[in-house]
């Protein structure tokens, strides 16, 4: 015992069964999956406390169903954890629905004196997650043994009404953020409705001419890239090792542009600082990633906005438009663009995964008049900034519930049991 009214105690004693059919498939069993409705939880549906089917997800049948599952049925309320690849993600089972229990994830019925919901939470906390990795095997895919695991001490507090209760608090917290993401969800579906009008449309125009985007108004140019906007390579050198800052100055590589168009500097390397003009960065170039690995990654576009000497890399061209175009309109554009997956269109894009210099400068875009171009940005920019905004807020809602995690699982800081009790610590 921790301190008072708070037990410790080994997994295996506190819960009554583990339900794990790890290793078990419908080939071993003569069947195979389909001709049913049952969804079979794997470790890929389970994700950020709840059950997925957005991921691939396998269904089976009522006769494949009763086969599997033989040592007991999942019921609401069950705790479910990933037990490898990725190792230690956990939900609940959220209804009465059947469930067959497939690869690489267990279930755990708890014994009379723990809540559900409180292991749920318990097993989600650092304190338990830091007990997993120390005991896990493997490298590239942790996973842990179920005798390991049964090892591994739960801490809680003898009350059940205080369990009750400390899940209910993280309950809260969790709600809020669930959502606080769905506002996300409709702001962003919102979001790709206007960009396609104000990037296609404009404002508020009544004549319109056909163009290789479709119609757009009749005021609007068709320009090639290199009649508005001067396009750069970056440098040609491997750089991936140069992690120490004494080498020179940083180099943003297409690792530092992130999908959604944003400069994410929390990895640098570094180069040698050159001297000529075109490898300098100015604060409103655009950097289109021309060249990646994978096709998802052609046209994502960032704004170099920082402060310090930055290079950039020979993947990544440099685009300064001219004082005629607004940097963001562009910025805008380039990205709804790859969105709907306009550069794919190329025949290099889609074999080599490339859109080189020569042919970017030569591809048509629309040019609005200025005044127009800059209208449009702010127009976009409020609907980006609302989506950062309620960004933040689940930052901090995950930040707060990490404290409440930290502070309420360990017994720290005790919940009152009734509305006298004051919290002790």
């Amino acid at each position: 015992m921790s301190n008072a009214g708070w037990m410790v105690k080994p997994f295996k004693d506190c819960v009554e069964k583990i339900i794990d059919h790890r290793g078990k498939t419908p080939k071993k069993l003569e069947m195979s999956w389909g001709n049913g409705d049952i969804l079979a939880l794997s470790a890929n549906n389970v994700k950020n406390g709840k059950i997925d089917t957005e991921v691939e997800a396998y269904y089976g049948s009522e006769e494949l169903y009763n086969k599997w599952m033989t040592t007991g049925d999942l019921e609401k309320g069950d705790v479910v954890m990933t037990m490898e690849a990725p190792l230690g993600n956990v939900t609940q089972i959220p209804d009465s629905n059947k469930y067959i229990l497939s690869q690489r994830v267990a279930a755990f019925k708890t014994i009379p004196e723990i809540e559900s919901d409180y292991l749920r939470y318990y097993l989600s906390s650092n304190v338990f997650q830091n007990l997993l990795d120390r005991f896990s095997t493997g490298t590239t895919a942790k996973g842990i043994s179920q005798k390991n695991l049964r090892t591994l001490h739960i801490s809680y507090p003898s009350s059940l009404k205080e369990q009750q209760k400390i899940a209910a608090i993280l309950s809260s917290v969790d709600e809020a953020i669930e959502k606080t993401e769905q506002i996300i969800e409709q702001t962003e579906t919102v979001k790709k409705g206007l960009m396609q009008q104000l990037l296609m449309k404009g404002i508020e125009h009544t004549d319109f001419k056909n163009s290789p985007f479709g119609q757009i108004p009749t005021n609007w140019e068709l320009l090639k890239v290199n009649d508005f906007a001067v396009v750069d390579y970056g440098i040609s050198e491997a750089v991936s090792n140069n992690t120490d800052p004494s080498i020179g100055i940083p180099i943003i590589t297409g690792a530092n542009i992130t999908l959604d168009g944003k400069l994410d500097m929390s990895k640098k390397v570094y180069i040698n600082k050159r001297d000529q003009e075109r490898f300098k960065l100015r604060n409103g170039d655009l950097l289109f990633n021309w060249r990646s690995g994978s096709q998802h990654h052609v046209g994502k576009t960032a704004i170099f906005n920082l402060d310090e000497d930055y290079t950039f890399a020979s993947f990544i061209l440099k685009i300064r438009v001219n004082n005629e175009c607004n940097n963001k309109f562009y910025y805008y554009l380039l990205n709804y663009l790859k969105s709907i997956q306009y550069f794919s269109k190329d025949t290099s894009v889609q074999v080599n995964f490339k859109l080189n210099a020569s042919s970017f400068r030569e591809l048509l875009l629309i040019k609005p008049p200025l005044e127009e171009q800059r209208e449009i940005s702010l127009r976009i920019d409020s609907i980006y900034e609302k989506i950062e905004f309620e960004k933040a807020k689940v930052n901090k809602l995950n930040e707060i519930k990490k404290g409440l995690m930290q502070q309420l699982l360990t017994g720290k800081v005790r919940v009152p049991l009734d509305d006298k009790e004051e919290v002790s610590s």
